[in-house]
Order: structure tokens, then sequence, then C-alpha cells
């Protein structure tokens, strides 16, 4: 059976004078009839249609331009798959295309993994408190097993309050009685709800409501979590939607991938325009995580040379570890170059959806085996909206930006094991003590924090102790417990 693709295309906004009900319009059409005749023939739908009015919109939570999208079309025409690779050609070689992506005409899965059999139980009494198998929330949880540490977050009282998420993939379940909340809320709804199951665990690690039952999302505080469909409009509509409702500094979240070099699935970036939207969003303060996919495909391989040279658009790239020393999950894709951080992935996150955890229906089940890139995704996004919202609240509303929240989490997360580069486990307690300590000021956590210099000296319980590196602290917060920011030095004077 023949593949089918649909063609996506970008004309350079310079050579397009305008749009009107849809139809591009060209500068110099008289010329362009004579060298590139047949883009005429053409039939073409807006790839965000909200710009087929007039290649506009203007949002209002951020500067972000999609004028220059207005050129950015799917070929609408009904054609086999070799004249559609002929027509890519063709248009690869004008001057006035910026670039093409031939994309599968099937929406492409989510890149969780098949899970686990294990048995299905269903139950009907009240849901019990799950938390405690959300492991991945602490900060040691056994032999060589960490999480990002979310209950440092929330002992010092951060949830994500100030920060909001946009999670776009196929579709969610908004009445789950763990997520649904006024502030959870669908911006485009699915048309096909064969994985909404798979949305429910992605918001269930960030935003499960920690109401006394079910499960406690890392960052149950957040302002509000955004959910959209990639299926109905596309991901470039899908993108430019959530875009439009997200700050400098908030998140939004990409679980998706597509198909690489040799068809194994790779971040979804690696399609052009997924890419330049993803630049425009993190040139505009916003933080885009988004899921390395699940085809085992190494980027620094030779092969991704072209996918590497476009540079960094600043997005964090998701790997998938194990829960048990963090080694890369043999199905992950990863890469030195490309591949930041890593979550969780092997069968091993408890969240909502699914059902073998504890199952009262489709609205009151949960699961202790999401995996893939789809549950890391979630994992280190949660770290970011916690690191966030802890320094908005401290730094009188300013946000880290995306390459500075990227490479703090890098330095202060928890190493790899083996395999191919996935990066470091990211903890909330290390990136925010690194914080504390660095810049020009100190970084207030606490109304009641102390700021300690190199060489201070004070007393402890009767012993003297001398600072060994600047950093800030409650004023509960003692030396003993902290030997790797103090040194013993004698007796109390």
């Amino acid at each position: 059976m023949e593949k089918k693709y649909k063609l996506l295309v970008k004309f350079k906004q310079e050579y397009i004078s305008h749009v009107k009900d849809g139809v591009l319009y060209f500068h110099d059409k008289e010329t362009m009839l004579r060298d590139s005749y047949f883009i005429f023939n053409l039939d073409y739908r807006m790839a965000i249609p909200d710009l087929a009015a007039n290649g506009k919109k203007e949002f209002t939570e951020n500067n972000i331009d999609l004028s220059q999208y207005k050129g950015l079309v799917y070929v609408d025409n009904d054609m086999t798959s070799r004249e559609l690779e002929e027509i890519a050609d063709k248009l690869r070689q004008l001057n006035i295309v910026e670039y093409v992506v031939l994309e599968p005409a099937e929406p492409i899965i989510p890149p969780s993994m098949p899970d686990l059999e294990e048995p299905c139980i269903r139950v009907l009494s009240n849901t019990p408190d799950l938390s405690s198998y959300q492991t991945y929330n602490r900060d040691q949880a056994g032999a060589d097993v960490y999480g990002i540490d979310a209950d440092y977050a929330w002992s010092i009282g951060i949830t994500g309050k100030g920060v909001r998420c946009a999670d776009i993939e196929w579709g969610n379940i908004y009445g789950h009685e763990n997520l649904k909340s006024d502030n959870f809320i669908e911006l485009v709804a699915t048309t096909n709800h064969s994985n909404d199951d798979h949305g429910a665990g992605v918001a269930g690690v960030i935003f499960a409501r920690g109401n006394g039952f079910g499960m406690k999302g890392a960052a149950n505080g957040l302002d509000y979590f955004y959910g959209i469909s990639e299926i109905t409009h596309g991901r470039p509509a899908g993108i430019a939607k959530g875009l439009e409702y997200l700050r400098p500094g908030d998140v939004f979240l990409f679980e998706m991938q597509t198909g690489g070099q040799n068809g194994n699935y790779v971040p979804p970036d690696f399609n052009m325009a997924v890419w330049d939207l993803t630049k425009n969003a993190t040139d505009n303060g916003i933080i885009v995580v988004m899921t390395a996919g699940n085809g085992s495909e190494d980027l620094d391989d030779p092969s991704y040379e072209n996918y590497r040279k476009r540079g960094d658009n600043g997005a964090i790239r998701v790997g998938a570890g194990t829960k048990v020393g963090r080694h890369r999950a043999s199905f992950s894709t990863y890469g030195s170059s490309m591949v930041h951080l890593q979550g969780w992935g092997d069968w091993t996150v408890a969240t909502t959806g699914g059902g073998n955890l504890f199952n009262a229906g489709p609205l009151r089940n949960y699961r202790s085996n999401f995996s893939g890139t789809s549950s890391a995704g979630p994992i280190v996004a949660s770290a970011v909206i916690a690191v966030q919202s802890w320094y908005k609240a401290n730094n009188n509303g300013e946000v880290l930006s995306p390459h500075a929240m990227r490479e703090l989490l890098i330095k202060t997360g928890t190493r790899q094991g083996s395999g191919g580069h996935v990066g470091p486990l990211p903890n909330i307690r290390r990136a925010i003590e690194a914080l504390q300590i660095s810049g020009d000021k100190p970084v207030l956590w606490s109304p009641n924090s102390v700021r300690y210099e190199v060489d201070e000296l004070v007393e402890h319980n009767g012993r003297k102790y001398i600072c060994t590196q600047a950093h800030v602290s409650n004023s509960g917060w003692a030396p003993g417990v902290a030997n790797t920011l103090w040194k013993l030095v004698g007796q109390a004077f």
C-alpha cells in the first residue's frame, strides 16, 4: 500500500503582496508566471487558519509576529506520492520558497511505548491517594533512583504559580476527576479520541490536582494548563494557537515525534515548520520542551548533519532514561548536541489515565506504567515550571530565558548513566540553590533569608564554621546539614 503524504511549503514573506480570504497574492506575478508558472496551478490551504483573512495575527500576551507565516501553506491538490515528490523538488528550486516539507498524511502517533502486559484492575470504591507511587517527584527513592525533587519545591511553597503551560498532542480527558479544573482549558478540540489517555498521562504528571486522592502533579498550582490537539488543523496551526496564550517565561510542551532520515522517530522539530515556530517562540522568551522521540536514532550521525546545521532554536529536547541508574532507554532517540535532558521513560511513571493501578471508569483511572519520551517530557517540563515559578516569585516578575533555563538544568541535573547521550535528570532543589548563590545580587526565596559570603564565620550548636561558597539560606537552615557550603573550623568563639 502506497504511503500517503501531504506537502507543506513556506513561500518567503517578501514575495507575498498580501493574503485575502485564504488566497496568496504575489509581487510581480507576470515574472513569476514566466519562471514559476506551475505554482499558480496549485491549490493552497493556509497552514495557520488564523492568518487566512489577511495574513496577520496580533497577540496580546507576547510580541510574536505570525505574519512571517502567511506564506506557510499546504498544497491541497489530490496527487499521488510520486507527484507530490516531483512538485516538492520543483518548489525547492525556486528562489521564492524558503522550505518544503513532505509530511505523512496520517497523524504520527504520540511518543509513548506500548504498555507492558499488566492486569487492568477494575475497582468501584472511592479513589485512594495514589501519590506515593509518583516516586519521580522525590529526591531519592532507592539505590541509584533519583527524581526531580518536586517534594522540595512543595516544601518551600512552589507549585507552579505564576506560570502557564500548554501541551500539544492528539487529545486529552478534560473531565477526568483528577484533572478537571477551571484552569484546565481546551484550546483546540480533537477529532480523534484514540489517544486521549496519553494526554491524560502527560497532564497528570504536571497538573493532577493533588486534592487528597489520585495523583499529585509536580506543578499543580499552575496558573493555566492549555490542551491543544494537533489532529484538527495540523501542527503549525496548533503551535500557533498555543503561542497566543503564552507569555515570556511560560512553557510549551510538544508531546509529538516525527519520522527521521530512516523513518524512525525523532524530535518534532526535525520538521522545518515546527523548528521555525519553535525558534520564534524561544526568541520571544517562551520555553519549549519537546520529546526526542522513540526511534532509537543517533542525532550525531552524519545523516542528521543538515538538522544540526540549522543551529540552536532554543528548545529543550527530552530523551527517555531508566528509573534506576538514569541509563538511556533502549528506544529513546539520543545525541550529544541535540538532546539535552532526560526523564523517566521505562514504564515506571505513575499518573492519570490507563487503569492498571486503579480503574473505576474512563474518568477515574490511574496507571503506574506510563512510558517513552512521552512520560519523560512532562517530568522535565514540571522541573522547568517549578524553577521558573520560584525565580519569577523572587525576582519581581522577571523570568529565566529558554537558554538560561536549559543551561541551568543541565548544569545542576543528576548525571546520566550509560548509553547514548540523553542528558541529566533535572533536580529542582539544586537548580534553585544554584540560582540563590549566583549573580550580582542575592535571590531570596523566603522573607527570613540570609545571605552568607565566602569566608564568613558563623556559630552553630557550639561549633564554628566558615562559609566556602556564597549562598542564600532561610534562617532555620544550619551549616551542619549542608557541609558542601560550610567547613568546620573549631569550637565556638
